[in-house]
Parts: structure tokens; sequence; C-alpha cells
């Protein structure tokens, strides 16, 4: 995972698609564990939408390569 500083200040968190999904299912774990925890469960969201997302990508370049 590394961290960049964007230009506004904001801090993003770039990862692999495994490390993704480490962290949909530590938040996934915590989340039913705490579940009046409004963050976490806004980070859970956040984390599963921008992994569907990127699943849905790769499906759309697997379509674009497989036609001819």
């Amino acid at each position: 995972m590394q961290f960049v500083q964007t230009p506004a200040g904001d801090g993003v968190a770039v990862m692999e698609a495994k490390e993704v999904l480490v962290v949909e299912l530590a938040l996934s774990r915590y989340v039913l564990e705490h579940p009046d925890s409004h963050v976490a469960v806004r980070m859970l969201a956040d984390v599963s939408r921008a992994n569907e997302e990127r699943e849905a990508r790769m499906e759309d370049l697997a379509e674009g390569a497989a036609s001819p």
C-alpha cells in the first residue's frame, strides 16, 4: 500500500487488489462486531464500492480483449 498526498492536501491510499480484499474483509468483521460504528460502516461501503468498480473495469477490459 502506498499513500499519496494530492495537491489539495488530501491523502489517498493506493492498494493492490489483494490488499483491498484484505481491508474489505477486516472492515466487514469489524462492522459485524461493532454495527453502531458509523465510520466503519461508511468505510466498508466505500471500500466495497471501489472494489466493485475495479472488478467491473476488469470485466470490461476482458470483454474488450476477447472481442475481435
